[in-house]
């Protein structure tokens, strides 16, 4: 009798106390999509491998524009002949940071703490994508403007004078298929969740078909040459081949995207 007297009003005072407790915390809040790409941009650039990738993408930047300032050839330094000396280690290197960011999640054992936190993994995926764009932007914004006064630099050195002939048409194509390639690059490790697999079948994969694809099916081969297809888009003229330029950007760009997103959505989080 004394037991019941003592314990029985203990318990509503103590789930009185809790929700107390409970109504005076601010209410949970998603992260927003802007949120979650400013994450996955730090998650990008504050890494050792994604600031080694940046520094080297502006030294092989600096390096060909020193190359093309010694070999000026005769007549005024055109823009375009820069840019894409420039735009040589965009192209290369910079898919390989949207491979990583799309795979570091699996890899370093990240997954179960960024989707516990944003449990809506399409969502983070696409922010990732996103991110990847965004740092495209930026970094080939810089080596554009190491263009630009490598161009000017060259007109003052051969004597001749500098030409920006077709700029607005010329960053375009470039700002295009660098997102392009970057956006591919990121659909690539969604679908393979392994950093060195994804890194070489997306440098191997293209590349092979390029050189092996006209030997064995002809002019054929340009439905599936996304090389090909950016080189149309960056030259601003398809050349008649709208067709075969948007079947090799969806095999090579929208399939991948939509089975990574897939894939990612439903991989065992571990």
């Amino acid at each position: 009798m004394t037991v019941t007297d003592l314990t029985t009003p203990a318990a509503p005072a103590a789930a009185g106390k809790h929700r107390a407790v409970a109504s005076s915390l601010p209410p949970a809040r998603g992260q927003s999509f802007l949120q979650l790409v400013t994450i996955e941009l730090r998650k990008s650039v504050n890494t050792r491998s994604g600031q080694v990738l940046i520094l080297g993408i502006l030294a092989l930047a600096i390096a060909a524009l020193t190359w093309q300032l010694t070999h000026l050839p005769s007549g005024p330094a055109a823009f375009d002949d820069f840019l894409a000396a420039a735009s040589t280690g965009v192209q290369l290197l910079l898919p390989v940071i949207g491979v990583m960011a799309m795979t570091s999640e699996w890899t370093q054992r990240t997954a179960l703490t960024t989707f516990t936190l944003s449990p809506r993994r399409t969502r983070v995926q696409l922010a990732k994508f996103a991110a990847a764009i965004v740092l495209s932007v930026v970094v080939l914004t810089a080596t554009t403007a190491l263009a630009f006064g490598a161009t000017a630099l060259g007109g003052a050195v051969g004597g001749d004078g500098a030409t920006y002939a077709g700029l607005g048409g010329s960053l375009a194509g470039a700002y295009l298929t660098n997102a392009l390639n970057v956006v591919m690059g990121a659909a690539f490790g969604a679908v393979i969740a392994q950093t060195a697999v994804a890194i070489l079948v997306f440098l191997i994969a293209p590349t092979a078909w390029m050189l092996a694809g006209p030997a064995l099916f002809k002019d054929n081969a340009d439905w599936l040459d996304v090389f090909g297809a950016f080189g149309r888009i960056a030259e601003r003229d398809l050349n008649g081949m709208v067709p075969e330029t948007l079947t090799a950007l969806g095999i090579w760009i929208v399939l991948p995207t939509i089975v990574g997103l897939w894939a990612s959505s439903r991989r065992e989080v571990k």
